[in-house]
């Protein structure tokens, strides 16, 4: 499952096993095929079809998404493709529980909309099937004090560049990460795929904030990145306590309020819902700034 974002050959992998290769022994599977890890890597053929270089996908999610979206790839704009192809993986997933479809399949959770919230939302009811065979909520881990079970979030960043100024603006990731650059008189697309941030210049920000410094622009991203981890700091310490209390309560052995285990049912869903709104900013690699 996990290679479904490491290498190019998921196609011809899924088009050989079906959806049950997501659930297969990833060792067998190495010695079967007599697959050297070291040699499967994001390449060329990630982004670009290898006959004709014209961007395509490869993730299975991402396409089986965009078919319940009712989206057209050959019809989508060129500027929405330049961020997609990053959207293959730089998104929230998770592993599909064997009650509700191919085990282990990735799944993008973006039926409801991109927002924490609606993602929260989409996972009360893509886990393990109840006594009455509806899905229950979908869970990641029991955590170990409290005994909550959560949601694990997974670098975000396309959905938190959805709601972001430069996403608002019709900007693309490419536009940032891989910058325009001039060689021999052409203009081309930088394939150094990277972080603004490694320019001193801030070039690629001053494409269209060509009014500013570089370092101005830096230190506006310093900032937005500092104010973000202070409250991620913050947040994660009251999350810390939040759990703590539920395991003092889950062990209090004296007189129980009539409604206790009421009480308990909301505080529990108020952590888990509370850790993984914390974790879609935590995990996200911008730090706040997308």
């Amino acid at each position: 499952t996990c290679w479904n974002c490491k290498t190019p050959k998921m196609m011809e992998w899924v088009g050989q096993y079906g959806d049950k290769f997501w659930s297969m022994d990833v060792n067998e599977f190495r010695a079967k095929d007599k697959i050297n890890a070291h040699e499967e890597s994001i390449s060329c053929a990630t982004c670009h079809d290898p006959g004709t270089m014209e961007l395509r996908l490869y993730s299975e999610p991402l396409k089986d998404w965009l078919k319940r979206s009712g989206k057209d790839w050959q019809k989508i704009s060129r500027n929405e493709k330049r961020t997609l192809v990053c959207a293959q993986c730089h998104v929230e997933y998770y592993f599909t529980h064997k009650d509700n479809g191919p085990a282990a399949k990735p799944v993008f959770p973006w039926d409801n909309g991109f927002n924490p919230e609606d993602m929260y939302q989409y996972y009360k009811g893509h886990g393990a099937k109840d006594a009455d065979g509806k899905p229950g909520p979908f869970v990641d881990w029991v955590h170990a004090a409290s005994k909550v079970p959560m949601i694990k979030m997974q670098h975000p960043e396309y959905e938190t560049f959805q709601d972001g100024p430069h996403g608002a603006a019709g900007v693309s990731c490419v536009d940032c990460h891989m910058q325009y650059v001039r060689e021999d008189g052409k203009k081309m697309t930088s394939h150094w795929i990277t972080s603004p941030m490694k320019d001193p210049e801030m070039r690629a920000c001053r494409q269209c904030h060509a009014d500013k410094t570089g370092e101005y622009l830096r230190q506006r991203v310093l900032n937005t990145q500092k104010k973000t981890y202070d409250q991620l700091i913050k947040a994660q310490e009251i999350s810390v306590k939040a759990h703590e209390a539920v395991r003092l309560a889950n062990a209090y052995e004296g007189r129980r309020a009539p409604n206790y285990e009421a009480l308990m049912t909301e505080a529990r869903e108020m952590v888990r819902k509370g850790q993984l709104f914390w974790d879609y900013v935590s995990a996200e690699n911008s730090v706040g700034f997308h």
